[in-house]
């Protein structure tokens, strides 16, 4: 049988675009290429701090390594979220007025995935990847849905804020970490939650990075190795690289062939 009649359909999408689908008034967007995979490998993109999600495609050439690789794209409309678990009276940042962006991912999202379109699936090659606060993104998701991702790459992200406890970001979600110390290390602090690591992870960071310290994923990286998962980590250190997508970009087909290895 061809592969194309063996493939299973995409429910609720089409083979190219389907833009500004709405879940809980966020957007998303599912891109699937003429050549999907038959294990309907899928790779979510979150967007960095107040990017719209079509800078990923704008600004990339993420459509033409999904088309070489099969991949479907997922394209949440993320922008002003640190994948926060929960919302507290001193937050003054809000995503969204009553779902905090983590527990969006992980009771809505997901499951929304799953229902409208068989995407997200156990049993499929699911991979994560994302920029910045989306780096960060990707180590959350993983973290808080164990197992359901085979492998992820994060750009740029931080991973332990309590190495930026000046962090007007953080501050915003998480109040003061001298007075609430304990909000800032624990559920939401990835570089801190190692011990439950599963996912391959790709982690890579620019060295001339002025916004997110390039530390910030190599201490990640350390603890993850520290942790006893070298073989299904890797990290790239690009000399001379910034914060923005001449990087991100670059990094992208890395990437999917960290990915492919980890493909059955």
């Amino acid at each position: 049988m061809p592969e194309s009649e063996s493939k299973p359909k995409i429910a609720n999408a089409n083979v190219g675009w389907t833009r500004n689908l709405s879940l809980e008034g966020v957007a998303y967007d599912i891109y699937v290429p003429e050549n999907y995979s038959s294990d309907l490998a899928c790779a979510v993109m979150l967007p960095g701090w107040n990017f719209d999600k079509s800078r990923w495609i704008d600004e990339t050439n993420l459509q033409a390594l999904a088309d070489e690789y099969g991949y479907i794209l997922l394209l949440p409309q993320m922008e002003q979220t640190l994948y926060e678990s929960a919302y507290y009276p001193e937050t003054e940042m809000r995503w969204h007025p009553s779902i905090p962006g983590g527990e969006f991912m992980r009771r809505y999202f997901i499951p929304a995935m799953q229902q409208r379109h068989g995407l997200l699936v156990p049993s499929q090659h699911n991979t994560l990847i994302g920029l910045s606060t989306g780096g960060r993104g990707v180590a959350l998701i993983a973290l808080e849905n164990s197992g359901l991702f085979v492998a992820g790459a994060s750009f740029s992200g931080d991973f332990s804020q309590d190495n930026m406890t000046d962090d007007r970001l953080m501050t915003a979600v998480y109040g003061d970490y001298h007075l609430y110390p304990e909000r800032w290390t624990g559920r939401d602090n990835p570089q801190r939650r190692v011990s439950e690591w599963q996912m391959s992870l790709y982690l890579s960071h620019g060295t001339a990075d002025d916004i997110v310290p390039e530390s910030q994923s190599y201490r990640f990286y350390q603890a993850l190795v520290s942790a006893g998962l070298g073989k299904r980590v890797e990290y790239r250190a690009v000399e001379g690289a910034g914060h923005n997508f001449a990087f991100w970009g670059s990094q992208l087909r890395p990437a999917f062939e960290f990915f492919e290895r980890f493909r059955q």
